[in-house]
């Protein structure tokens, strides 16, 4: 039996009840709450490499390869991120579309 309501009759748009309502809720903060790890765990790449390259410059003891292989972790991650936010904002237009 599907909980929802219709809104002026069957074929009118659902009315979610007040349970699904708060799950609905806590999937999206926790889909936020992933984005948001996800973009904290890019920046702390982006500042390792940072570090790792301003430690090589000052003849710390860093490898080279050590350097350029946090360079490198932190470019992929940054182009990944990147990604994820052109399909993202990819599939907002197609709702914005079609909800027109």
């Amino acid at each position: 039996m599907d909980s929802s309501f219709k809104i002026g009759g069957p074929g009118g748009p659902d009315i979610l009840p007040l349970d699904r309502v708060e799950k609905t809720r806590t999937s999206a903060s926790g889909f936020a709450d992933s984005l948001k790890q996800a973009l904290n765990a890019v920046d702390e790449l982006q500042h390792d490499s940072e570090a790792a390259q301003i430690a090589y410059s000052r003849n710390d003891d860093v490898e080279l390869h050590d350097v350029l292989i946090k360079i490198e972790e932190a470019e992929v991650a940054f182009k990944t991120m990147m990604e994820i936010r052109n399909k993202l904002i990819d599939a907002y237009r197609e709702v914005m579309r079609m909800g027109s």
